[in-house]
């Protein structure tokens, strides 16, 4: 009799704790599928999230070397009497002073990897009034403009993959949407940055800062 008391306390005394102890269980399993869940959608969502912002700063990338070879361009012509420079090799190779201040002389496009620039030959762009702007002919011509001063109407029709000769600037060599709007231009082959563009950014820091 004593023996099977003790028993019976033992099963009462087991009862509640494993209650708690299946609670606990069911308590993990859900974290564990919560945790599951939340890690198939960081999966899913971060490398995506994280591809824009590395695009992003590709296309910002790109811009900021188109700017520095239409200011080599200015260099190279202010010491060839307004002649431009005819390939980048001679950018490359104008090294008193030197125009190009990449590692090698020359910069890669940042959206493809590659020296591959299409040159902008001084025909593809067009310099028009304040209000309207000159019109080159070709389903190719776009105009864009800066903030201040004239417009620009760039025909990239005129600015072919395969062209060899005088340059004004560079563009990258690609089509397609960009995610970063540039100069009013929302594809990459309407991308485009010359040494009139950096004339008129030039000028217009010298009228909001005539000491700088």
């Amino acid at each position: 009799m004593f023996r099977m008391r003790i028993s019976r306390q033992q099963t009462a005394d087991r009862g509640p704790r494993s209650a708690v102890r299946s609670q606990r269980g069911f308590t993990l399993a859900g974290l564990l599928v919560v945790l599951t869940i939340m890690m198939v959608f960081i999966a899913y969502t971060v490398p995506r999230q994280w591809s824009k912002v590395m695009q992003r700063e590709r296309e910002r990338q790109t811009i900021f070397v188109m700017k520095q070879y239409a200011r080599a361009i200015r260099e190279f012509s202010s010491k060839h009497g307004g002649a431009p420079p005819a390939s980048l090799d001679q950018l490359k190779e104008a090294r008193l002073p030197r125009v190009i201040r990449g590692p090698k002389g020359e910069y890669a496009d940042p959206l493809t990897g590659k020296i591959d620039w299409i040159l902008v030959p001084p025909t593809a762009v067009a310099v028009g009034g304040a209000t309207g702007g000159a019109t080159l002919g070709g389903p190719g011509a776009t105009t864009t403009s800066g903030t201040q001063g004239p417009q620009f109407t760039f025909n990239k029709d005129a600015s072919p993959k395969d062209y060899v000769g005088p340059f004004v600037g560079v563009r990258p060599p690609i089509s397609g949407p960009s995610m970063v709007k540039f100069k009013d231009a929302e594809t990459y082959d309407q991308w485009v940055y010359t040494t009139l563009d950096l004339k008129v950014d030039t000028d217009n820091a010298t009228k909001v800062n005539p000491n700088g």
